[in-house]
């Protein structure tokens, strides 16, 4: 076994949502928060900066939906007062005064403190240059300082950072509640089958991104979570990315738990059109999404398989929240390990123990068009799906597994 247990438990996962309801037209109506409490999130995040007509901000009615559902949230936008440029988005890129950092924490936490959906900062977004991390540090230290009851959490692709244990280093501190950073990675382009080596090899570089993050969380003290890809994205009329089907979204989401995610953020809810300014104000890029639900805000088959698949990851929650994660691998680079053995192709593990010995293993079809059962060597003699309750039989020491396409299942082995 070449991998560090993490110290930190899985814990509840997080199955979340990125909003932006009509993108740059806002809305979130009744219909929209009918079917985001329907969707079987228990997370929301990212939002525009709109004032609606009574005077609040977009911000404050995602926050009182929130408060209503028992949905949690992180708070993004300046607090009441501040300028533009003061949002919390540019302090990890911008070098204050550890007196003025204390100020905006203060009021931020003054605005935000007694509702119940609030649940954190989202201090940062795709900043990767090597010049921001002293000003990630100096934020994380304040709000650490201030309100040492909530988590900081910042968004970004790993490989996109130029020094990644540096910026690792600045974001995760000790004691309090774990900071949460947020990967994105996104591989189904237009031009991406729908199965064969292509994909497959798509689906490599999904989970080489993976393997990096479990790799620099090691005996960190924090969490992370998949930004996982539900949309398609077109550009002046062209179609750039093409929306996952049901097993591909699956698939994505169990290959990240196999490498110790302990939350699922799906982008996207919304569909509609986004323009990009330059710093002149000039329009340079128009960009169309289809998310969740379409432009008149009904539910895809998008909506319709994340939502399955959110029952499913609801249930599994209350079995991880307090295992350790004792590593990933795949059955093409497979490691020594104490509870199964001589795997068949197309699969990806994780190991899930007690922070000594692992005891849970999550297995996953990479086989987006194909149900599979697939058989194992196991290094025990008792094998229970521990979703269903059910006992697989053991017979000389192996388990045939059935896996729906792209599925995955989270099995206990032990002995006697």
């Amino acid at each position: 076994m070449d991998y560090e247990p993490s110290p930190l438990a899985i814990g509840p996962l997080t199955i979340g949502v990125w909003l932006p309801a009509g993108l740059d037209e806002y809305r979130f109506g009744p219909g929209d928060q009918k079917q985001l409490a329907e969707l079987g999130i228990n997370y929301l995040e990212w939002l525009q900066p709109a004032i609606l007509e009574d005077g609040s901000t977009a911000e404050e009615a995602a926050m009182e939906f929130c408060n209503r559902t028992g949905i949690s949230m992180p708070v993004y936008y300046a607090p009441l007062g501040y300028a533009k440029h003061d949002k919390l988005h540019d302090w990890a890129t911008q070098t204050r005064s550890t007196a003025e950092l204390d100020k905006i924490v203060e009021a931020l936490f003054t605005q935000w403190e007694g509702n119940r959906g609030f649940s954190g900062y989202l201090v940062g977004h795709e900043d990767y240059s090597k010049s921001f991390y002293s000003s990630l540090r100096q934020t994380v230290k304040v709000l650490r300082s201030q309100d040492p009851n909530r988590s900081a959490v910042t968004v970004g692709n790993i490989v996109d950072y130029q020094s990644v244990e540096d910026f690792m280093d600045s974001f995760f501190v000790l004691g309090g509640p774990p900071n949460i950073f947020q990967h994105e990675c996104y591989v189904f382009r237009n031009d991406t089958p729908y199965g064969g080596k292509k994909l497959q090899h798509q689906l490599n570089r999904l989970l080489e991104t993976y393997d990096q993050v479990a790799h620099h969380m090691q005996g960190r003290y924090g969490r992370w979570h998949a930004i996982v890809q539900t949309m398609s994205v077109g550009r002046e009329g062209r179609l750039n990315w093409r929306k996952p089907t049901a097993s591909e979204i699956d698939l994505q989401v169990g290959m990240a738990l196999t490498r110790g995610a302990a939350g699922i953020i799906y982008f996207l809810y919304s569909s509609g059109l986004e323009k990009v300014f330059d710093e002149r104000g000039a329009l340079v890029r128009r960009r169309t999404y289809e998310g969740l639900v379409n432009e008149q805000g009904e539910p895809t088959a998008s909506y319709r398989a994340v939502q399955e698949l959110n029952g499913l990851l609801r249930r599994l929650s209350p079995v991880l929240e307090d295992l350790h994660y004792h590593g990933g691998f795949s059955s093409c680079e497979f490691r020594r390990n104490p509870l199964v053995f001589e795997p068949q192709v197309d699969l990806e593990f994780g190991l899930f123990g007690n922070g000594v010995m692992p005891s849970h293993v999550l297995i996953v079809n990479r086989q987006t068009q194909n149900a599979r059962d697939v058989q194992l060597s196991v290094g025990g003699d008792r094998v229970q799906d521990t979703l269903t309750g059910d006992m697989l039989e053991v017979v000389d020491g192996k388990v045939v597994v059935p896996l729906n396409a792209g599925g995955l299942r989270l099995l206990e082995i032990r002995n006697g």
